[in-house]
Formats: structure tokens, sequence, C-alpha cells
């Protein structure tokens, strides 16, 4: 067998296992799910046009994510609006496997099939990435604090210092973020995986802020509406523990069988603090996650035959 009737094979087998593997989990977690909480589905009321407006807004949601993306890399490869939606879904299925979904950046580089900028659209890929991660944990931290009369039995002033400490690592991270490719270009033992080719201006930096502050707006409003769908009503500044939701599970690390877990303790444990409606919330953060991230990862899986990892 020569060389590349053996890659030929090794792709197509690492397809159909990130295929199956993504499939099986979204089965078995929406399966457990309804197993431990199906009883109490009789029990709960469900407004279903808020569902239905939450169904709506995750086409949005990707859909400023693909344009984001698509526009981050235009100066090394160009790609229809439509084309990059659909790499970006099956990113969320290759992602769905990885630890903190973090194989969603690789995954859709990979998808693009592109060898010659690999690295560069890596780098991009991963700078879109990092932007999201920074709005998600700013807004979460000033929520956090203005919030703070709901934690307060969890504060102190050791927590208040790590969390300024932890703000100000991120700020300077996003600042420098490009800079890492070109030092890394320049030290030996890094330099394969360092680029000079990543800059964006002052002006480029602010639109993929405003994009990444954008698409956060979407999802806070879907997890609202979500909320209300399960009868989950926030009064006044109760609104803004949305994005503390968000930002302690952005920060707890997540693998496979874990994140869904993660995200409805989580909900649990912060909007437990104005409800007690443990199974509505429950219910409320998988549906958000069937919506969000299941779905979406359903329809990404007709793109990964585009997806090649070895070449000859």
């Amino acid at each position: 067998m020569n060389k590349e009737t053996i890659y030929k094979y090794f792709n197509l087998i690492f397809k159909i296992l990130i295929g199956v593997f993504a499939f099986a989990y979204v089965v078995a977690k929406i399966r457990s799910a309804l197993i431990q909480n199906g009883a109490d589905l009789c029990t709960i009321k469900i407004e279903y046009s808020f569902v239905v407006m939450v169904l709506v807004l995750m086409l949005i949601n990707w859909g400023l994510e693909s344009y984001k993306w698509k526009w981050l890399i235009q100066e090394h490869i160009k790609i229809s609006f439509f084309k990059a939606f659909g790499l970006v879904l099956s990113g969320i299925t290759i992602s769905i496997i990885t630890p903190n979904r973090i194989g969603e950046i690789p995954g859709r580089v990979f998808l693009l099939n592109n060898t010659e900028f690999r690295k560069d659209l890596i780098w991009k890929t991963s700078f879109g990435a990092f932007s999201q991660l920074a709005v998600t944990i700013l807004i979460g931290t000033s929520a956090l604090y203005l919030t703070s009369e709901y934690f307060i039995e969890y504060f102190s002033n050791s927590l208040v210092i790590m969390l300024l400490i932890g703000v100000l690592i991120l700020i300077l991270l996003f600042i420098f973020f490009q800079k890492i490719p070109s030092l890394l270009s320049k030290i030996p033992f890094f330099n394969k995986m360092g680029s000079e080719n990543i800059h964006l201006s002052f002006v480029e930096i602010i639109k993929l802020l405003l994009l990444s502050s954008l698409r956060y707006g979407v999802f806070c409003l879907q997890f609202w509406l979500v909320l209300k769908a399960f009868q989950i009503e926030l009064i006044g500044n109760q609104i803004l523990l949305i994005p503390v939701c968000f930002f302690m599970a952005s920060i707890i690390p997540t693998m496979l069988l874990s994140e869904i877990g993660v995200r409805s303790s989580v909900a649990v444990f912060v909007f437990g603090m104005i409800s007690d409606n443990v199974i509505a919330i429950i219910l409320a953060s998988l549906l958000l996650w069937i919506i969000n991230i299941a779905t979406p990862a359903m329809f990404g899986l007709f793109n990964l035959k585009q997806l090649t990892i070895l070449k000859n």
C-alpha cells in the first residue's frame, strides 16, 4: 500500500470517527437529560414562541461568527459567506469532542485545505476566538461586580484582587496577542509555530471587538429568552446574572463528558440566587446547548468530507 493510499484511508477513518463520536455524544447527552428530567417536563409550562426566537437567533449568532471569521482570514484566503458558515458549523462538530471545544479553531482551518497559509489561518482564527473570550470575561467580571449582593458570602478581598489581576492579564494578552506569532518565529525551537504575517490595525481590532460584542449580545438575549420560555423572570439588575453565568462557565475547564454538567451546575448556582425552580433552570440550560451547539454540530457533519489531516 503506497503512502497516498494510507493518507486517504487515514483521513477517511478520522472523518468517520469524528462524525460518529459527535453524533453519539449529542444523542447520549439529550437522552440522559430526558431520562433524568423527563418526568418533570409535564409540570413545567414552556412558552414555545420564545424557543422559536432563540432558534432564529442561533442563525444570527453563528452567522455573525461566520462573517467575523471570513473577514479575519480574507487576507490569506477569500471564501463566500455561505462557505464560511458551513465550515464554522463543521468546526463545531469537530470541537464537540475536544476540551473546552478548542478543536473548533484547527478544525475550521483544516477544512479549508489550504496548506500554504495554514499557520497564518490558525493564528487569525485563534485571535477571533480570543476576542470572543475577552469580551465574555470583561463583561462577565463587570456584571459580577454589579451583582455582588447576590454573591456576598463568596466575596473576599483576595478574590477581588485575583479577578482584577486576571482581567489585567487578559487585557495585556489581547493587546500583545498578535505579536506572539512574530516572537515565536524568532525562537529556534518554536519558529515553525510562528508567523510574520499576523497584523491587525487599531481600526480592525476595534471592528473585531465590536463584532464579538454584538455576537455576545445575541447569545445573552438567547439565554434571557430561553429562561423566559421556562417562566424564569429576570428583574432589574438580575439580567446581569446572564453574563455572570457565561463568565463562570467560560473559565471552568470542560471535557467531552462534562460540558453540559458544568453549564447546568453553573446555571443552577447563578440563577438559584433568584429562583428555586432548579428543574426549569437545568432544562433551560440544556435547551440552549441543544439549540446553539448540538443542532449546528449535526448540520456540520455534512461538511466533514472536506477534512484532510494528512497530505502526500
